[in-house]
């Protein structure tokens, strides 16, 4: 059994897109809201080709998933949080968090706390990206 992350966005389209281009996400896979399956769907509930559905996207070797809000409503993603937890002593796992860290901060993403020794971990960090996610890291 899996737990994925699930996130709402107004615009899943432009958030993979970000998550592709300048986070290093793979693994794409994205269910517009005219796809084949929904044909017989009552016309109130037919939805045009840039509402995602549904969606999932791979970063650091994890499955997230999403879709668009309802109508396209706004939504503050404020409190939504994901943290990457792993070993210290995993060179290859610090390299990729550290890379990813790197990548934020280069898209604009907002440093809330650079990775750094904290009294609970020898690397912990975090940001925010701009539809409101929080991404943190901590080492055991």
């Amino acid at each position: 059994m899996d737990v994925n992350t699930y996130f709402n966005f107004q615009n899943s389209i432009e958030a993979l897109k970000f998550y592709e281009e300048k986070l290093g996400a793979t693994d794409i896979m994205r269910i517009a809201g005219n796809d084949e399956r929904f044909k017989d769907a009552p016309d109130e509930f037919k939805l045009p080709e840039s509402f995602t559905m549904n969606a999932s996207f791979t970063l650091l070797g994890q499955t997230f998933l999403c879709s668009d809000t309802w109508q396209n409503k706004e939504i503050d993603n404020e409190g939504a949080q994901v943290c990457f937890q792993f070993k210290y002593d995993n060179e290859a796992d610090r390299e990729a968090i550290v890379d990813l860290f790197n990548k934020a901060e280069e898209a604009g993403c907002k440093m809330d706390m650079k990775l750094d020794k904290v009294e609970w971990s020898p690397m912990f960090g975090s940001f925010t990206d701009p539809f409101g996610v929080t991404w943190m890291a901590n080492a055991l």
